[in-house]
């Protein structure tokens, strides 16, 4: 096993972990329903949730040293990826800035793949 894996792992799933239900729990009931309907909708699974999944497979892989893993998780962000890229073109009300988005998005995704293979 790999401590520092290990210990990157926590640190990058504990600390947003923690901060986020801390917040959570600070929030009235009305914008705690409104969380859940967020996080729970289509939109946010085939995004959000498909790049979070992929990421904690990616934070996983050294620790298992299972090479499954890695390529599974970059398949996933790579479905995320596509998915938002379609989805910021659909709902963008100005084309220009959904170009902009989509090619940061593309650069984004171009370094992560180079530097992961």
């Amino acid at each position: 096993m790999n401590t520092d894996a290990i210990v990157r792992l926590v640190l990058m799933l504990g600390i947003p972990g923690f901060m986020m239900w801390r917040e959570y729990k600070k929030m009235s009931e009305e914008e705690r329903n409104e969380v859940k309907s967020d996080f729970t909708s289509k939109r946010f699974i085939f995004t959000g949730g498909l790049m979070a999944l992929s990421w904690v497979l990616l934070l996983l892989e050294p620790i298992f040293e299972m090479t499954w893993m890695k390529t599974v998780g970059t398949a996933l962000i790579s479905i995320g990826v596509l998915v938002g890229i379609v989805l910021n073109w659909l709902n963008a009300p100005s084309k220009r800035k959904a170009v902009l988005k989509i090619t940061f998005l593309l650069i984004v995704f171009s370094i992560f793949i180079w530097v992961n293979y």
